[in-house]
């Protein structure tokens, strides 16, 4: 495995298994890998529809949830460049971001009173709805190690945010160093995902 798009082909082949679990109040949703599989070739071509080719980048600011991943992963197999934004972020900061980053789209959240409105939006909430009629891709971009795959902007504490570029093989060698170095994980676990999605861990 050398890209991120390799790692996602391996996705549906986990058939049933659990990918993600989404509570929100007393209710539980499911996503197996298989249909977080399908959902995010869906978003892939709802990105396309929405004028992302490779290389573009497309802003992420919304709270964590499985389709804050469908959204990720969309971009990521469109050969895109994700950008995360901490939805805690106000408004100033994620136009900022966008500015900087030159996104064109954005994913965010409805539960944003202000929202940007220099770009492209889609709200992360109405994914469920907006990709039930579109067609899966047909196709994912081919990624090399070195692409960059993820643009990640500092806090700013001592100065303006600057962008620092991910590339495949940096998150595939993150990944690769954990499974190694931290054994006991297996299969069999479930994480509780309390950092939101947009940091690095």
């Amino acid at each position: 495995m050398q890209t991120l798009v390799d790692l996602f082909s391996t996705f549906d082949a986990l058939g049933d298994k659990t990918a993600f679990v989404n509570r929100t109040g007393v209710r539980r949703l499911v996503v197996s890998y298989r249909q977080f599989h399908h959902l995010a070739l869906k978003m892939a071509h709802l990105l396309a529809d929405n004028g992302v080719t490779a290389g573009d980048r497309v802003v992420i600011w919304g709270p964590n949830s499985s389709w804050w991943g469908v959204a990720y992963w969309g971009v990521i197999i469109r050969g895109a460049i994700a950008v995360p934004v901490d939805f805690m972020s106000d408004p100033a900061r994620a136009e900022s971001i966008r500015a900087l980053s030159n996104a064109n789209v954005v994913i965010q959240s409805r539960f944003k009173i202000e929202r940007i409105t220099t770009a492209t939006s889609l709200l992360l909430e109405d994914l469920q709805y907006l990709l039930e009629e579109i067609e899966p891709a047909g196709e994912l971009a081919s990624a090399a190690p070195d692409d960059p795959a993820q643009l990640v902007y500092t806090s700013g504490t001592t100065g303006n945010p600057k962008g620092v570029i991910l590339t495949h093989k940096n998150l595939v060698a993150n990944m690769t160093q954990i499974s190694q170095q931290v054994p006991i994980i297996t299969p069999s676990f479930n994480f509780l995902s309390l950092l939101p999605l947009s940091h690095m861990f």
